[in-house]
């Protein structure tokens, strides 16, 4: 068995994205439109030590779990003071991520298989360029937001559109002092390990990755360019809410945070890769193993550190508000 590192939604999604190749129809190159002007971001550098948001308590007969908010992206430089996580953590029994670790059946014929599938999934079918698969309009708002955020990357012009949406918006967030990496988990990891406070693993075990591989490569056509043309608007548009999501993360701003909770660019593409029901059975799996994982530690432990995504947690239907309506006392800012 080969254990993959723990992945948070929009790394799980970036996994997807990277094995995806979906494409039964490329649409035939047309006349170039013009560009519409992208807006000029101020610039919003978000430097510094922060605490980032209080958390929430949820309890149950003289059990506490302590819920730590998570967003992506996050400052880039941000540098979180851990001050009061390791306080908890020095009577914390148990840290729950925010995803469990993904693993595959592995042996070296599976990989050069997968290998094979990985770089076949990779570009349009006889390797045409996004020019010659996507609607002129959104072509030409996808080479002015390359021309900006991305310019000397050749390769992104023969990528498949959904992995092109994840490479721009990567560059995107780069250049706005951003990152996607979910360096809040890893850091209360290593805090916790060097705690010496247990950390829950969940193994996700992917039964047949050769199936899911084959039917990511089977995503519409159309749902790829759905997605890039989702990360296209969103950068032209949202950059601003991004960083100011961000900044409301480093603040412990958690009223902005709900406001800003649906701000989420990559939902279009998870609903992209969805069509597989083998993809949303992994994603199904993953929340039902964090919940489970959540309540048995309300049980055993008499305090547990979780981490969740803000998106997950917040709203009538989120995490809190489902285990409020388990019987659980949930307080928090």
């Amino acid at each position: 068995m080969r254990t993959l590192r723990p992945l948070g939604v929009s790394g799980l999604l970036a996994a997807v994205m990277l094995l995806s190749a979906a494409s039964s129809a490329a649409a035939p190159a047309q006349s170039q439109t013009v560009a519409p002007e992208v807006a000029p971001l101020g610039a919003v550098v978000i430097s510094g030590r922060y605490r980032g948001p209080k958390l929430w308590r949820v309890s149950k007969d003289g059990h506490v779990l302590w819920v730590l908010g998570t967003v992506a992206p996050l400052p880039k430089r941000m540098i979180w003071q851990t001050d009061d996580i390791r306080r908890l953590l020095g009577h914390t029994q148990e840290v729950i991520p925010a995803w469990p670790s993904v693993g595959i059946g592995f042996h070296p014929f599976m990989a050069l298989h997968l290998y094979a599938l990985w770089r076949e999934a990779q570009t349009n079918p006889d390797h045409q360029p996004l020019r010659a698969v996507l609607p002129p309009d959104l072509y030409a708002r996808f080479s002015a937001l390359k021309r900006r955020f991305a310019p000397k990357d050749r390769r992104i012009e023969q990528l498949r559109p959904i992995l092109a949406a994840k490479r721009l918006y990567d560059e995107a967030l780069a250049a706005s002092d951003l990152t996607p990496r979910d360096n809040i988990q890893r850091t209360v990891l290593a805090l916790a390990r060097h705690s010496g406070v247990a950390v829950h693993r969940d193994k996700l075990l992917v039964g047949d990755p050769i199936a899911v591989m084959r039917d990511l490569t089977k995503t519409p056509h159309s749902a790829e360019v759905a997605c890039l043309r989702s990360v296209v608007t969103r950068l032209e548009t949202d950059l601003g809410p991004m960083q100011a999501r961000a900044r409301a993360w480093a603040l412990g701003d958690v009223a902005l945070l709900r406001r800003l909770r649906d701000t989420d660019i990559l939902d279009p593409c998870l609903e992209a890769v969805s069509g597989s029901a083998r993809v949303r059975a992994i994603v199904a799996r993953a929340q039902q193993q964090w919940m489970s994982a959540a309540v048995q530690a309300l049980e055993r432990n008499r305090t547990t550190l979780a981490l969740q995504s803000m998106n997950r947690l917040l709203g009538p239907q989120g995490t809190l508000a489902t285990l409020r309506r388990m019987g659980y006392a949930v307080e928090g800012p």
